[in-house]
């Protein structure tokens, strides 16, 4: 029972933590921007955010034999993790705005 509650905790760590880094890294920038964001460079900024999930809940997948962790309880939180930390990102406003060129 231990191991399932201590790989809930790691594994919702780990997620807000990579969920974070990835908004830090993508989204920042633009969010402070005043400069137009195209349809092109959204779409692209997503297909790598998507990237970057994939390539976290992969990892956790391949540590779930070195780690005395429940596999099944990390990698769902670490994946709970990821997506709140996505809504947390105030991005959606900024998003609303790109038109087609």
């Amino acid at each position: 029972m231990m191991s399932v509650i201590e790989g809930i905790l790691a594994g919702l760590t780990y997620g807000l933590v990579v969920g974070l880094i990835k908004y830090a890294s993508l989204w920042k920038s633009i969010i402070k921007s005043k400069k137009e964001l195209t349809l092109g460079a959204l779409y692209l900024r997503m297909g790598i955010g998507y990237a970057i999930n994939v390539v976290a809940l992969l990892f956790v997948f391949l540590i779930r034999n070195l780690v005395p962790l429940n596999f099944m309880a990390m990698i769902l939180s670490a994946a709970i993790g990821l997506s709140i930390a996505g809504k947390l990102a105030p991005i959606r406003e900024r998003v609303a705005s790109v038109k087609e060129k």
